[in-house]
C-alpha cells in the first residue's frame, strides 16, 4: 500500500531532511507487512560492522532511535532480521525493540518500507 504525501517546506511541520529551502515535492512512503525471521540469532553481521543495528545504521547513514515498527514506542535494541510477508525469504534488517524481535514468526507487523535495509 503506497500512501503518498505532499509537504511543502514552508510549513513547520513538514521533514527537513526531504527538501531543499521552499521546494514542495511529492513523496511516496509505504508501510509494508512484515514479520521476523526465526534461527538468526547465530548470524553475524558483514565484516567491518559491530553489529547488526551497527550495520543498519551505516547503512542508512543515520541513528537508530526507537523500533521502527509500527505503534512501538520502544527503543531500538538491535537490527532484528524480518522478511517481507507472501513476498519468499529475502532477509531485511530493521531497527526493533527486544519485545518484536520476539513476536512469533508467524506475527505480521507493519513497517516503513524505507526502512529495510537487505542483507546481502
Amino acid at each position: 500500500m503506497t500512501i503518498p504525501l505532499t509537504f511543502n517546506t514552508a510549513d513547520r511541520c513538514a521533514p527537513a531532511d526531504f527538501f531543499d529551502e521552499k521546494e514542495e515535492r511529492s513523496i511516496d512512503m509505504a508501510f509494508i507487512d512484515v514479520k521476523n525471521k526465526k534461527g538468526t540469532a547465530d548470524k553475524k553481521p558483514p565484516v567491518g560492522y559491530d553489529s547488526w543495528l551497527d550495520f543498519w545504521e551505516k547503512k542508512k547513514g543515520k541513528k537508530a532511535t526507537q523500533c521502527e515498527v509500527m505503534s512501538c514506542k520502544g527503543s531500538s535494541d538491535l537490527g532484528g532480521h524480518v522478511i517481507k510477508a507472501g513476498e519468499g525469504s529475502k532477509e531485511y534488517i530493521l531497527p526493533v525493540c527486544s519485545a518484536c524481535n520476539n513476536k512469533p514468526e508467524d506475527e505480521v507487523f507493519k513497517a516503513w518500507d524505507t526502512d529495510l535495509v537487505p542483507v546481502q
